[in-house]
């Protein structure tokens, strides 16, 4: 049931990072919570160029208990090129870097370093009261000790299938309900990059709140995290960002 639901979803929604800053999966966790500011700048407005950079933190619940808040987990710092050529389209490419502790069941504990590379390729239908659109994301990921050496998964290829469905809720459209979910499946370098796996579904809801005065766009939400072919794990993330548009325009 839970898989037709996902692919249910799946024809109607789609994460840009435009819209709000989605956590990242963090494996098998119960609860996670994240907080990311971003600056969202008109390159180009013309050319419909833009630039999208963002701070992250995420944490995760600690043994026996369920607050989100328990332990820090994961810092990000992610830059996006978002290029719309046309009414229906558009593209973006970006670079990533994370670092992330590793919780095993006892200490000592580790941690990683990733340096993601991926691009998005998107098919828009914007509306009056509802908008929606769909997105192939291709990455790569590399992984690093503390001392970036290699880790013991040294890379990865990814794909994301998404989809995301936006409502109206007012005239002056500056509150939004946004809806969302997300298919990956990935191939490790082991011996081979031909084994391409399932890996998870992400589904989210978001309210989002723009001031136009101050030109900054607040986002609540939350993200149900299916892991697995049984979906036999799942997380929950509370999650809010901050995404300010123009912050260096000269004049403002």
């Amino acid at each position: 049931m839970r898989l037709l639901l996902s692919m249910l979803f799946l024809g109607l929604l789609y994460i840009p990072v435009s819209a709000q800053i989605t956590p990242p999966g963090l494996g098998e966790v119960n609860s996670s919570g994240w907080f990311a500011v971003g600056v969202k700048e008109d390159l180009n407005a013309e050319k419909h160029l833009t630039s999208t950079t963002f701070i992250g933190i995420g944490s995760t619940n600690s043994p026996g208990s369920d607050n989100p808040f328990g332990r820090g987990t994961i810092y990000v710092f992610n830059q996006e090129i978002e290029h719309r050529f046309a009414k229906h389209w558009k593209y973006s490419g970006a670079l990533s870097y994370r670092w992330q502790n590793q919780f095993n069941e006892e200490p000592p504990y580790d941690a990683r370093q990733e340096v993601r590379v991926y691009g998005r390729y998107s098919y828009l239908h914007p509306g009056e009261f509802i908008s929606f659109s769909f997105t192939f994301r291709p990455e790569l990921r590399l992984f690093y000790t503390p001392g970036f050496e290699p880790y013991k998964k040294k890379a990865q290829f990814r794909g994301r299938l998404s989809g995301k469905m936006t409502i109206n809720l007012n005239p002056d459209k500056t509150q939004k309900l946004i809806t969302a979910a997300e298919v990956l499946y990935a191939a490790d370098k082991k011996e081979h990059w031909d084994t391409w796996e399932y890996g998870e579904s992400r589904f989210s809801v978001y309210y989002s709140l723009n001031l136009p005065k101050q030109d900054v766009t607040l986002n609540f939400g939350y993200m149900n995290n299916l892991l697995g072919n049984d979906f036999s794990q799942d997380a929950h993330y509370v999650a809010f960002d901050i995404i300010f548009k123009n912050l260096f325009r000269s004049g403002k």
